[in-house]
């Protein structure tokens, strides 16, 4: 058994101390380690940038030789001794769904963060000593020996790595059950939860999860939120918890309970997909390195799907709400014009790259965006094909209980084999040219949603600089996207210059305002490019249609088939 002790002095500090207790089993050389990365996050997280002083001792209190080997190695000189113990202290700074803080009001740690493991020890038991005040309560899916000390324990290092914490004085609890599963709403930060308002809505839309995979894998699950005074949108998933940060306060139950609710039940599908159905390159976890794998369309894609319309299905989200999410879909895709260049497979592999940057022009797609749009066409096209028999949780059940319950991680090509299974037809064209390919996808969108009586419709955009000069911007007058070809391209701007003035007038925040007072005449902007140097651009009155609106409204006179159709889709009625 592994023994862990954290404690502070000063929450001011922000710096966690870390005890390890390690038993040696006759090695000479022990090596420590910290994961490369957290799982939820396919990119290299450099957490080792946040530990200092890492010494280490024999069961007497003598110093032994320790040596950093690589950027998240250590070695020690164990010479056999039978206990080693590892001190060391961890910055915990910064507040996101999957950092490590230390403050005045909460304690809260994503062990993967910070915890170090042992080479070659990583299936033995671990067990935690939290040193916290005693007004401290403590959400976490993590077990829990004692309370008074606090004591958690966990069977391996991929359990506790997988299990997040907040121990705090103001922390917010709801408890109630969905079938035969605990659920835990913990909520960190200034708020004021409705609990009877969320216990409706959550139940109905954990219910509708459990119902598709006829069953939940763990006893229990924690949402742990935390709320913020900024705007936020963050959400990590755990085999049985999910931490997710969203904020403003004052918007969180009012004008972003949506966004809330979206958040959550994306979290919550993922118990299944990616923290038990995983890629065949994850199974298991390897924490010492980039864990490449090109079906990040099906663990996020799909996922992404599937949370907005498990809330449709189960009446949480209004017909209304979920054509919104819709648009939203539709517009990152189609104003991304990289989904033209680069496969959502490769943008997959990707992630490690840059996957959570805007990087630079047109380069890469979002294996969240296309993934999703991949899956709205695939569950519409296995109902049409079947008759109403099959759907998309068919193929995601069948993953389940074909290669997570059997600890077998699949392929892309298990997932289309199930697909051509069910389905009886031939999917290569559909994968070589959506998924491997980048054919565009709006000819077979338009035709799948149309079969569930939806029509896809465009219009040019209600912003005049998007519309005629092909430029996105933000209120600052910063250029955020450029159209390929557009006006303002072919003028010479670009991506983070800076608008300040146009006509001789100062934007001062108002630049849709000044460019629509102009309408029909020259354009001469001053800028300022991304190296500070100050431009003179002219842009001449012309009539085009970048980045036009992309939604979905019912046809004219849905068929009796199309009707069914979206029935069993959406299991609610197709109507105005």
């Amino acid at each position: 058994m592994i023994y862990y002790r954290v404690s502070y002095d000063i929450p001011a500090s922000q710096y966690l101390k870390f005890e390890m207790k390690i038993h040696n089993s006759k090695q000479n050389v022990l090596k420590l380690r910290l994961a490369a990365w957290r799982p939820g996050r396919y990119e290299l997280g450099n957490f080792a940038k946040n530990i200092r002083f890492v010494k280490a001792f024999d069961a007497n209190g003598n110093e032994l030789k320790i040596k950093k080997t690589h950027r998240e190695c250590w070695e020690v000189q164990s010479s056999e001794r039978k206990e080693i113990v590892v001190k060391y202290e961890y910055y915990a700074g910064v507040l996101n769904a999957g950092s490590t803080l230390l403050d005045e009001s909460q304690v809260y740690i994503n062990p993967v963060n910070c915890f170090l493991f042992v080479e070659g020890k990583e299936q033995e038991s671990c067990e935690i000593h939290l040193d916290i005040p005693h007004t401290y309560r403590v959400a976490t899916g993590l077990k829990k020996i004692s309370e008074n000390p606090l004591v958690l324990a966990a069977k391996n290092f991929d359990e506790l790595a997988d299990r997040p914490l907040i121990a705090s004085a103001s922390l917010k609890h709801h408890v109630f059950k969905v079938q035969k599963l605990l659920v835990h709403l913990w909520f960190q930060g200034e708020c004021k939860p409705d609990f009877i308002r969320l216990e409706n809505d959550f139940s109905r839309f954990i219910n509708e999860q459990i119902q598709a995979f006829d069953g939940f894998p763990e006893p229990e699950y924690h949402f742990l939120f935390q709320i913020t005074p900024h705007k936020t949108y963050h959400g990590v998933e755990h085999e049985n918890s999910t931490v997710c940060m969203i904020g403003p306060t004052y918007q969180v139950f009012k004008e972003s309970y949506v966004d809330f609710l979206g958040l959550s039940s994306h979290e919550f599908y993922h118990s299944w997909n990616i923290k038990k159905i995983r890629p065949v390159e994850m199974m298991p976890y390897d924490f010492t390195k980039e864990n490449y794998f090109r079906t990040g369309y099906i663990a996020e894609g799909v996922t992404t799907y599937m949370g907005d319309i498990m809330l449709y299905r189960s009446r949480v989200f209004s017909q209304t709400q979920y054509f919104e999410t819709l648009h939203e879909l539709l517009k990152k895709h189609f104003h991304n014009y990289a989904r033209l260049n680069m496969p959502v497979s490769e943008a997959s592999f990707d992630m490690w790259i840059d996957g959570y940057e805007p990087g630079v022009p047109y380069r890469k797609t979002s294996i969240y965006t296309e993934g999703a749009l991949l899956a709205l066409m695939t569950d519409i096209l296995l109902i049409e094909k079947t008759y109403g028999v099959h759907r998309l949780d068919d193929v995601m059940r069948r993953l389940y209980d074909e290669f997570a319950c059997k600890g077998k991680g699949y392929t892309s090509d298990d997932y289309k084999q199930i697909i051509e299974q069910i389905t009886t037809e031939n999917w290569d064209a559909f994968f070589e040219n959506f998924v491997f390919g980048s054919e565009d996808f709006e000819p077979v969108l338009r035709s799948t949603l149309l079969k569930a009586g939806l029509e896809l419709q465009v219009t040019p955009s209600k912003e005049l600089y998007e519309r005629n000069y092909g430029i996105k911007l933000e209120d600052s007058g910063k250029i955020t996207q450029l159209a390929p070809d557009s006006p303002a391209l072919l003028a010479g701007m670009q991506v983070g210059e800076v608008i300040a003035t146009i006509n001789g007038f100062s934007i001062n925040g108002n630049t849709k305002a000044w460019f629509e007072y102009f309408h029909g005449e020259p354009l001469h902007l001053r800028t300022k490019t991304p190296d500070n140097r100050v431009r003179m651009i002219e842009l001449l009155p012309e009539e085009h249609n970048y980045f036009p609106v992309y939604n979905v409204k019912i046809v004219t006179d849905p068929t009796t088939r199309q009707k069914e159709l979206f029935e069993k889709w959406t299991k609610n009625l197709l109507c105005d």
